[in-house]
């Protein structure tokens, strides 16, 4: 049988799964000297401390003391005694098989750790992710990668304090980031201003004075803010529309916040059209089990574009709160607004993936290749 090209190979290997990848270049020295520089597509990462999960399959570093069970890495660090033996652990959650590999080396915990995420992602150049999930002390995971790799991702969903620590790494844009304001300061962070999308999960900070000054400048061309702040008023948010109706936004931008505490969006929706104007429209919902009892007023800016508020009850959210979204529309476009509301994400956590619908014709065409491989480099 012929050998197989470079070319040919390079184009197997970026478009196998990536944990299959791994595979094949740890047992093929061959494929191990050119794997890294052939971009690396993933669906998923997940980032924690001292572990990693790369679409189904977790690495996890954990230390086994003679007569006690295997633990964690995470555990307590004074638990951690520099001589215990350390296990590099393989959880596939599609098959929910377990193997442990004994790590011969006298390495500590940070340093193992470090090891595995260098072995696997580190070294690459062009990592390609759909979506990066960053969880809890995750950032301490990606400094490891720092000057040795760059991702291009789709989407990122932190879960931490660190959008300045993982920016070296991450290629931007991004079509959308989902994450927690620690601080003011994080509003001018390349990251959020270069996304298209950005959704704030939650405020790690009161300071309602400045939320306009914070908020109004934003360039993205959709912010979502998915939490209730404490001592936000109508004005503001009034002042926010001003802000919108004087640079004259470009069509397509929204702006959607929610109000709590029994807040009358009737009366907003008043206030709005008594300031601007405005004149109330009839808006056809197409996802009914996300929005109702729709109220919407339009601000015409000139012939081109309008400005429309729109807002109402919600059965994503809890009785007491309600949604506003401000919206820059073409004059006579469509009446109809989509809305789609993701679930509400409770305390984050890695969770198996789901089985692929065509998983019994895919892993025997993995195994083909793996066989072919290795038979012709090995």
């Amino acid at each position: 049988m012929p050998a197989v090209s470079y070319p040919v190979l390079r184009r197997i290997l970026e478009h196998m799964e990536a944990n299959c990848r791994f595979s094949i270049s740890g047992r093929c020295p061959e494929i191990s000297r050119v794997e890294k520089g052939i971009p690396l597509r993933v669906e998923e990462i997940w980032l924690t401390d001292n572990r990693v999960q790369i679409d189904d399959v977790e690495y996890e570093v954990v230390f086994e003391e003679p007569g006690m069970a295997t633990t964690s890495s995470w555990s307590p660090p004074n638990i951690i005694m520099p001589n215990d033996p350390l296990t590099l652990r393989f959880h596939n959650y599609q098959t929910n098989r377990v193997v442990d590999k004994k790590i011969s080396r006298n390495y500590g915990v940070e340093t193992a750790n470090r090891k595995v995420i260098e072995y696997l992602l580190g070294g690459r150049n062009n990592i390609r992710v759909q979506c990066l999930f960053v969880f809890y002390d995750g950032y301490e995971t990606m400094q490891h990668l720092l000057g040795l790799s760059m991702m291009k991702v789709n989407e990122l969903k932190s879960y931490d304090i660190g959008l300045t620590k993982c920016y070296a790494i991450i290629q931007t844009p991004l079509k959308k980031l989902r994450f927690g304001a620690s601080h003011p300061s994080d509003f001018e962070n390349p990251i959020v201003r270069t996304a298209e999308k950005i959704e704030i999960s939650h405020y790690g900070y009161s300071e309602p004075d400045i939320w306009l000054e914070t908020h109004k400048n934003l360039p993205n061309k959709e912010v979502i803010i998915n939490a209730v702040i404490d001592g936000l008023t109508d004005i503001k948010v009034l002042n926010l529309i001003e802000y919108w109706r004087e640079t004259r936004r470009a069509v397509g931008s929204s702006f959607s916040l929610l109000k709590a505490n029994g807040d009358s969006i009737k009366m907003f929706l008043e206030n709005v059209k008594d300031r601007f104007q405005g004149t109330y429209v009839e808006l056809k919902v197409t996802n009914t089990n996300t929005f109702f009892n729709i109220d919407a007023v339009s601000i015409k800016m000139n012939s081109e574009s309008k400005i429309v508020v729109y807002g109402g009850k919600t059965n994503h959210w809890p009785k007491m709160v309600s949604k506003v979204v401000i919206k820059m529309m073409a004059v006579g476009s469509s009446s109809e607004i989509q809305e789609k509301v993701e679930p509400l994400e409770e305390q984050p956590k890695i969770v198996p993936g789901k089985p692929l619908n065509l998983v019994f014709i895919v892993v025997p065409l993995l195994t083909f290749l793996i066989i072919l491989c290795l038979w012709l480099f090995c």
